[in-house]
């Protein structure tokens, strides 16, 4: 599955002016409530600052965090995104503050699907020309274009190599 397909723009905020982690937890919250991902916000909310507290930081470096649970307050699987005019500490591990947020929401039971997201999401965004992109996007719905475009190279340069490497080993035969 997609990161893109799962965000809507209506649940992208750009440019927000929040001062603190767990302020941006509720904003996320609210914006997949909004898109109707999640049905039960406080139940969501709780589990995933419970997670950031005793889990241990989703801070992944590079101003980026990607909070992240399995809850029942979740319906489907989604991803809501927060821009912040001003970085704020998550604890990242190098120390720098967050500015950029994405919200992973999987039901209960979606324990495979909740790692395929993730780790697709750390691999994009581990490419820093994305990642300056939707520091600068104009709008929610460039923002998920972004992603979407990033996906789509990132997904054919797999195919173009997995490919190439069939083709090659056919030919060492």
């Amino acid at each position: 599955m997609k990161v893109s397909e799962l965000m809507n723009p209506k649940g992208v905020l750009l440019y927000a002016k929040i001062d603190n982690s767990a302020d941006a937890l509720g904003i996320l919250v609210e914006l997949q409530e909004g898109i109707g991902v999640i049905t039960n916000g406080n139940a969501y909310y709780n589990a995933v600052s419970y997670r950031e507290t005793f889990g241990g930081t989703t801070a992944i470096g590079g101003g980026i965090a990607l909070p992240h649970a399995c809850n029942a307050g979740v319906s489907a699987p989604g991803i809501s995104a927060l821009l912040l005019r001003r970085g704020v500490d998550w604890g990242a591990p190098d120390g720098e503050p967050v500015d950029l947020v994405f919200m992973i929401a999987v039901p209960p039971g979606s324990e495979s699907l909740h790692l395929q997201i993730l780790a697709r999401l750390v691999n994009l965004l581990s490419r820093s020309d994305l990642v300056e992109s939707l520091r600068t996007a104009s709008n929610p719905h460039r923002f998920v274009e972004l992603i979407a475009k990033a996906e789509n190279a990132c997904f054919a340069e797999s195919v173009s190599y997995t490919h190439l490497r069939a083709h090659e080993t056919v030919l060492d035969l």
